[in-house]
């Protein structure tokens, strides 16, 4: 197979974590990985290490909430490749937990909107156009049951979650029919900094479900890319549903 006819993926938010452990999983099942994240630095180590691997790899630093820097992205992947077949947003501000919402600063709230609502919106933008005139293409959006329920103290976070999963099922609606899918991604606990600061700002508090690796929660996100895009178009698919964790697991490792 040549490298024009192997996929390509932009992972966004590839820095670290589930996004980095992605970029090698996404690679070793035949994709072009095309990286991006605002931390140039640990991206570029990514990348290398991806590269390193035997992956072919691209990469471009940018912020997701600047839908300048996110077209810049995309325009430079189809520069290069001609296509987009999967993107994955992974970029998150969790913010100031256990605070009312109403005593958060302002610059905390904005954040938080900033790259949790508005960067989808702009990956949304960017990538769309390309897609549905390709007449395919999938779009998974790392989020967070906390986006789906009340829970007191979650604030910024939770608020701009929800607004993201409106958004994503309002743009699965208008894409019916044009081979094209957005859907929620929601993962599981996962053994990454994000997780150890998410416990460090509640106070240490522990969690009943289970910790996996980055690379075990991976195979969620490639398993999902696999499927029809038609299919998955509005749903949520959660590493807490049985039937998706199976799936995701019995992904053989390449």
């Amino acid at each position: 197979m040549t490298v024009a006819s192997l996929p390509v993926a932009i992972l966004f938010g590839a820095s670290g974590g589930i996004g980095a452990a992605c970029a090698h999983t996404f690679a070793a099942h035949g994709a072009i990985v095309c990286l991006s994240a605002r931390r140039a630095e640990q991206l570029a180590a990514v990348g290398n290490s991806v590269r390193s691997a035997g992956g072919t790899v691209w990469t471009g630093a940018a912020d997701v909430s600047q839908a300048d820097q996110v077209q810049s992205v995309v325009n430079d992947v189809m520069a290069e490749y001609g296509r987009i077949d999967v993107v994955v947003d992974f970029a998150a501000v969790i913010g100031v937990l256990d605070r009312a919402t109403w005593q958060l600063d302002h610059a905390d709230w904005t954040a938080a909107l900033a790259t949790n609502m508005t960067g989808p919106f702009n990956i949304l933008r960017a990538t769309l156009p390309v897609m549905v005139a390709q007449g395919r293409g999938t779009i998974l959006m790392a989020s967070s049951p906390f986006g789906e329920n009340v829970t007191p103290g979650m604030g910024a976070y939770a608020a701009s979650r929800a607004g993201s999963h409106a958004l994503v099922r309002q743009v699965a609606a208008e894409l019916k029919n044009t081979g094209v899918g957005v859907c929620l991604v929601f993962p599981g606990m996962t053994d990454t900094a994000g997780l150890a600061a998410f416990r460090l700002a509640r106070g240490g508090a522990g969690f009943a479900a289970p910790v996996v690796s980055a690379e075990v929660m991976a195979k969620l996100f490639v398993w999902a890319a696999m499927q029809e895009a038609w299919r998955i178009n509005g749903a949520v698919l959660s590493w807490a549903d049985p039937q998706v964790r199976n799936a995701a697991l019995a992904l053989g490792p390449r």
